[in-house]
Protein backbone atom coordinates (compact mmCIF):
# COMPACT_ATOMS: atom_id res chain seq x y z
CA UNK A 1 0.00 0.00 0.00
CA UNK A 2 1.29 3.44 -0.85
CA UNK A 3 2.43 5.79 1.76
CA UNK A 4 0.40 9.41 2.32
CA UNK A 5 3.04 11.27 0.20
CA UNK A 6 3.82 8.72 -2.27
CA UNK A 7 0.00 8.55 -2.54
CA UNK A 8 -0.29 12.16 -3.32
CA UNK A 9 2.76 12.48 -5.86
CA UNK A 10 1.13 10.01 -7.67
CA UNK A 11 -2.13 11.77 -7.39
CA UNK A 12 -0.96 15.15 -8.78
CA UNK A 13 1.23 13.54 -11.46
CA UNK A 14 -1.43 11.39 -13.17
CA UNK A 15 -3.88 14.53 -12.98
CA UNK A 16 -0.97 16.95 -14.20
CA UNK A 17 0.15 14.41 -16.99
CA UNK A 18 -3.62 14.11 -18.23
CA UNK A 19 -4.73 17.71 -18.05
CA UNK A 20 -1.50 18.56 -20.07
CA UNK A 21 -2.59 15.84 -23.33
CA UNK A 22 -6.30 17.35 -22.61
CA UNK A 23 -5.07 20.91 -23.10
CA UNK A 24 -2.49 19.85 -25.97
CA UNK A 25 -6.22 18.50 -27.50
CA UNK A 26 -8.22 21.26 -27.38
CA UNK A 27 -7.71 22.74 -30.93
CA UNK A 28 -8.42 19.33 -32.55
CA UNK A 29 -11.10 17.66 -29.77
CA UNK A 30 -12.40 20.67 -27.74
CA UNK A 31 -15.67 18.50 -26.41
CA UNK A 32 -13.45 15.36 -25.28
CA UNK A 33 -10.69 17.20 -23.91
CA UNK A 34 -13.16 19.83 -22.17
CA UNK A 35 -15.30 17.04 -20.60
CA UNK A 36 -11.87 15.63 -19.63
CA UNK A 37 -10.49 19.28 -17.78
CA UNK A 38 -13.97 19.56 -15.79
CA UNK A 39 -13.61 16.02 -14.65
CA UNK A 40 -10.11 16.42 -13.62
CA UNK A 41 -11.05 20.08 -11.71
CA UNK A 42 -14.38 18.08 -9.87
CA UNK A 43 -11.44 15.76 -8.99
CA UNK A 44 -9.42 18.32 -7.55
CA UNK A 45 -12.47 20.05 -5.77
CA UNK A 46 -13.19 16.50 -4.31
CA UNK A 47 -9.76 15.98 -2.65
CA UNK A 48 -9.85 19.80 -1.36
CA UNK A 49 -13.43 20.48 -0.27
CA UNK A 50 -13.28 16.73 1.57
CA UNK A 51 -10.59 17.76 3.44
CA UNK A 52 -11.45 21.03 4.47
CA UNK A 53 -14.75 19.47 5.56
CA UNK A 54 -13.39 16.84 7.30
CA UNK A 55 -10.78 19.18 8.82
CA UNK A 56 -13.19 21.59 10.12
CA UNK A 57 -15.69 18.88 11.78
CA UNK A 58 -12.91 17.58 13.43
CA UNK A 59 -9.51 19.38 14.10
CA UNK A 60 -7.55 17.07 15.67
CA UNK A 61 -7.63 14.82 12.82
CA UNK A 62 -4.48 13.81 10.87
CA UNK A 63 -5.75 14.33 7.47
CA UNK A 64 -2.00 13.38 6.21
CA UNK A 65 -2.63 9.69 7.40
CA UNK A 66 -6.83 9.66 8.02
CA UNK A 67 -8.48 6.67 5.84
CA UNK A 68 -10.97 9.25 4.63
CA UNK A 69 -7.95 10.82 2.80
CA UNK A 70 -6.71 7.93 1.64
CA UNK A 71 -9.97 6.33 -0.15
CA UNK A 72 -10.01 9.43 -1.87
CA UNK A 73 -6.93 9.56 -2.81
CA UNK A 74 -6.94 6.19 -4.73
CA UNK A 75 -10.39 6.50 -6.11
CA UNK A 76 -9.17 10.02 -7.89
CA UNK A 77 -6.15 7.69 -9.00
CA UNK A 78 -7.98 4.86 -10.57
CA UNK A 79 -10.18 7.07 -12.23
CA UNK A 80 -7.71 9.36 -13.19
CA UNK A 81 -5.69 6.58 -14.91
CA UNK A 82 -9.18 5.81 -17.21
CA UNK A 83 -9.05 9.21 -18.22
CA UNK A 84 -5.23 8.54 -19.27
CA UNK A 85 -5.31 6.05 -21.33
CA UNK A 86 -8.12 7.62 -22.95
CA UNK A 87 -6.27 10.26 -23.64
CA UNK A 88 -2.84 9.00 -24.85
CA UNK A 89 -5.06 6.56 -27.04
CA UNK A 90 -6.77 9.70 -28.45
CA UNK A 91 -3.30 11.16 -29.27
CA UNK A 92 -1.96 7.32 -30.62
CA UNK A 93 -4.78 7.82 -33.05
CA UNK A 94 -4.16 11.35 -34.41
CA UNK A 95 -0.41 10.69 -34.77
CA UNK A 96 -1.76 7.60 -37.00
CA UNK A 97 -0.03 5.36 -35.02
CA UNK A 98 -2.64 3.30 -34.05
CA UNK A 99 -5.99 2.24 -35.42
CA UNK A 100 -8.85 2.71 -33.85
CA UNK A 101 -9.61 -1.10 -33.37
CA UNK A 102 -6.35 -1.22 -31.27
CA UNK A 103 -7.15 1.88 -29.31
CA UNK A 104 -10.12 -0.25 -28.35
CA UNK A 105 -8.06 -2.63 -27.04
CA UNK A 106 -5.81 -0.51 -25.41
CA UNK A 107 -8.70 1.16 -23.35
CA UNK A 108 -9.92 -2.16 -22.28
CA UNK A 109 -6.53 -3.49 -21.40
CA UNK A 110 -6.39 -0.46 -18.76
CA UNK A 111 -9.49 -0.87 -17.74
CA UNK A 112 -9.00 -4.65 -16.71
CA UNK A 113 -5.74 -2.71 -14.94
CA UNK A 114 -7.49 -1.10 -13.06
CA UNK A 115 -10.45 -3.90 -11.98
CA UNK A 116 -6.98 -5.66 -11.10
CA UNK A 117 -5.98 -3.23 -9.01
CA UNK A 118 -9.09 -2.52 -7.58
CA UNK A 119 -9.91 -6.09 -6.10
CA UNK A 120 -6.08 -6.56 -5.01
CA UNK A 121 -6.61 -3.40 -2.61
CA UNK A 122 -10.72 -4.47 -1.19
CA UNK A 123 -8.67 -6.63 1.32
CA UNK A 124 -6.15 -4.25 2.46
CA UNK A 125 -8.85 -1.97 3.20
CA UNK A 126 -11.30 -4.51 4.41
CA UNK A 127 -8.18 -5.08 6.63
CA UNK A 128 -7.09 -1.90 8.03
CA UNK A 129 -10.91 -1.19 9.13
CA UNK A 130 -11.63 -4.36 10.91
CA UNK A 131 -8.30 -3.71 12.99
CA UNK A 132 -9.22 -0.10 14.04
CA UNK A 133 -13.03 -1.03 15.17
CA UNK A 134 -11.93 -3.78 16.64
CA UNK A 135 -14.91 -5.97 15.23
CA UNK A 136 -15.86 -9.54 16.75
CA UNK A 137 -16.71 -10.43 12.58
CA UNK A 138 -13.54 -9.75 11.66
CA UNK A 139 -12.64 -12.83 10.43
CA UNK A 140 -15.32 -14.00 8.87
CA UNK A 141 -15.96 -10.57 6.84
CA UNK A 142 -12.02 -10.24 5.99
CA UNK A 143 -12.68 -13.98 4.42
CA UNK A 144 -15.33 -12.84 2.47
CA UNK A 145 -13.40 -9.36 1.40
CA UNK A 146 -10.85 -10.95 -0.06
CA UNK A 147 -13.08 -13.32 -1.82
CA UNK A 148 -14.72 -10.35 -3.47
CA UNK A 149 -10.86 -9.23 -4.34
CA UNK A 150 -10.35 -12.15 -5.57
CA UNK A 151 -13.18 -11.97 -7.78
CA UNK A 152 -12.56 -8.41 -9.35
CA UNK A 153 -9.08 -9.87 -9.76
CA UNK A 154 -10.18 -12.41 -11.95
CA UNK A 155 -12.70 -10.34 -13.56
CA UNK A 156 -9.91 -7.79 -14.47
CA UNK A 157 -7.92 -10.71 -15.98
CA UNK A 158 -10.55 -11.94 -17.71
CA UNK A 159 -11.60 -8.49 -18.92
CA UNK A 160 -7.83 -7.60 -19.47
CA UNK A 161 -6.84 -11.08 -21.36
CA UNK A 162 -10.44 -10.68 -23.70
CA UNK A 163 -9.09 -7.79 -25.12
CA UNK A 164 -5.56 -8.95 -25.83
CA UNK A 165 -6.42 -12.22 -27.50
CA UNK A 166 -10.03 -12.60 -28.91
CA UNK A 167 -11.17 -10.64 -31.58
CA UNK A 168 -13.54 -7.16 -31.04
CA UNK A 169 -16.64 -8.49 -31.39
CA UNK A 170 -16.07 -11.63 -29.94
CA UNK A 171 -14.46 -9.22 -26.65
CA UNK A 172 -17.27 -7.53 -26.28
CA UNK A 173 -18.90 -10.38 -25.76
CA UNK A 174 -17.17 -12.05 -23.14
CA UNK A 175 -16.85 -8.21 -21.05
CA UNK A 176 -20.53 -8.27 -21.31
CA UNK A 177 -20.34 -11.45 -18.85
CA UNK A 178 -17.94 -10.17 -16.52
CA UNK A 179 -19.35 -8.47 -14.28
CA UNK A 180 -22.61 -10.80 -14.11
CA UNK A 181 -20.76 -13.67 -13.62
CA UNK A 182 -18.64 -11.61 -10.33
CA UNK A 183 -22.13 -11.05 -9.03
CA UNK A 184 -23.39 -14.24 -9.06
CA UNK A 185 -20.09 -15.92 -8.01
CA UNK A 186 -20.41 -13.30 -4.56
CA UNK A 187 -23.83 -14.03 -3.85
CA UNK A 188 -22.88 -18.03 -4.55
CA UNK A 189 -19.90 -17.68 -1.71
CA UNK A 190 -22.54 -15.73 0.96
CA UNK A 191 -24.95 -18.20 0.56
CA UNK A 192 -22.68 -20.95 0.81
CA UNK A 193 -21.07 -19.21 3.65
CA UNK A 194 -24.15 -18.49 5.46
CA UNK A 195 -25.10 -22.18 4.71
CA UNK A 196 -21.49 -23.58 6.46
CA UNK A 197 -22.12 -20.98 9.70
CA UNK A 198 -25.75 -22.10 9.94
CA UNK A 199 -25.07 -26.00 9.91
CA UNK A 200 -22.10 -25.67 12.33
CA UNK A 201 -24.48 -23.36 14.94
CA UNK A 202 -27.02 -25.82 14.51
CA UNK A 203 -26.89 -28.48 18.06
CA UNK A 204 -26.41 -32.41 16.37
CA UNK A 205 -29.74 -34.03 17.67
CA UNK A 206 -29.46 -36.71 19.85
CA UNK A 207 -30.85 -40.45 18.30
Amino acid sequence: MMTPKTQTIVATTIIALTASIGIALIPTKPSASTAVLITLTVFVIAWNGTKALIKRKNTDLDWMTSKARHEILFAIILASLLLLGAMIATVAKQLELLDGDVIKRIIGINTGLVLIVLGNYMPKKNQSTAGECGCASKSSSSSIQRFMGWTFVLGGLLYTGAWITLDLDQAGIVIMFAFPAAIAIIFAARFLYQRTVTSKNTPPQSV
